[in-house]
């Protein structure tokens, strides 16, 4: 078994490149869905006032908008056109916001806006009623930098509330599809190899069947794993997105994931009895399996009682499940017991049924 573990690793280290390019779409996917929509949104600002750089600065903190320079015609016509959702004029004592139409971000703008203005109201009427003008405003600034206190804020939850970041999905929803493509295409050797007679040449030597199929599933699984732990390795300490702490316990939950894919893809290969239709079986049945386990969009938002009953076979949805319940939910390993149960259960059976039917095929 090691040696056709070994045997597999070299030819995999003579062309990777399959592996490289689907790590990099995955990762490209990803990045690009959940954190390609994740910027902030760009917001012209004039005014006729001098002086307004801090005022921008402090408008410029806001996580949602970026508040950029213009001129009152340039702004205009970004609104006129729909380039952007508004334009701002700052006063000396308030703000007007242009817009064309009902958007939604007009409210979350206004509160920026009034939040900043209420903060120069207020310094500009502390220095009003000073005679030391000078000082006090360092010392306005100081107690700015350096607070007394500070005060965080949380919010509480129910049992039913479902978290749900965006970034996050996006990460684990098409690591999950294109390691089926990288598993997949790692098992349809074994076709190969057992519809050239080349298994039964070597059955004659001291390799047993059993260790011809562990090796070969056994390589299916380290190259399936250690694609999803590059794609999560990058976006943790290259990216910096946050695991919410749970990103050691994502790739422990990742293993009965990836066993099942393997699985399935046993069974596929038995289905199929050749390899030409084997790769067009893969490749017709990994979409649905994203869309019906949630890869692209959270389940939450199905309303169908059918789809939701085909994701309960679908071992994405058990493995979106176990990721999103390490990172955003906070669970515990008892808590992902359960999911992580199901996989398994899903792998023995449907690789039992997969070796089974491929050993009857070929006797």
């Amino acid at each position: 078994m090691i040696g056709i573990i070994l045997a597999k690793l070299q030819l995999f280290f003579r062309k990777p490149a399959t592996f490289i390019i689907m790590t990099a779409i995955s990762i490209i996917f990803a990045y690009t869905v959940g954190l390609g929509g994740q910027g902030k949104i760009e917001i012209p600002v004039y005014t006729t006032l001098t002086n307004t750089e801090e005022l921008l600065e402090h408008l410029n903190e806001s996580e949602s908008f970026s508040f950029v320079k213009s001129t009152k015609e340039d702004a205009e016509n970004e609104v006129r056109g729909g380039r952007v959702v508004a334009a701002v004029e700052l006063l000396e004592k308030g703000f007007t916001i242009i817009h064309s139409s009902d958007e939604t971000n007009i409210p979350l703008i206004e509160n920026e806006l009034r939040l900043v203005y209420a903060k120069k109201l207020q310094d500009e009427s502390v220095l009003a009623q000073t005679d030391e003008p000078a000082k006090v405003e360092a010392l306005l600034k100081q107690a700015e930098e350096s607070p007394l206190f500070n005060v965080k804020q949380s919010n509480f939850k129910n049992d039913q509330e479902k978290i749900y970041d965006g970034r996050l999905h996006s990460i684990f929803g098409f690591s999950l599809f294109f390691v089926i493509y990288t598993i997949g295409g790692n098992v349809y050797p074994i076709m190969e190899e057992k519809q050239n007679r080349i298994w039964d040449r070597l059955i004659l030597s001291s390799v047993y069947k059993w260790e011809m199929y562990a090796g070969n599933l056994l390589f299916s699984f380290i190259t399936g794993y250690a694609q999803i732990f590059l794609i999560f390795c990058t976006f943790r300490y290259v990216v910096g997105v946050d695991f919410y702490g749970g990103f050691m316990k994502t790739l422990i939950v990742l293993i009965p994931y990836v066993i099942a894919i393997v699985a399935l893809c046993i069974l596929l290969a038995s289905l199929a009895g050749t390899p030409r239709k084997y790769m067009s079986y893969l490749t017709i049945i990994a979409t649905p399996l994203a869309m019906l386990g949630g890869a692209y969009w959270p389940l939450d938002i199905v309303t169908s009682k059918v789809m939701l009953f085909l994701a309960k076979i679908t071992p994405v949805n058990y493995g979106m499940q176990l990721l999103n319940g390490a990172t955003v939910n906070g669970y515990s390993y008892g808590e992902l017991l359960e999911p992580m149960s199901i996989l398994l259960l899903m792998a023995v059976i449907t690789m039992g049924i997969g070796i089974n039917v491929i050993e009857k095929r070929n006797t």
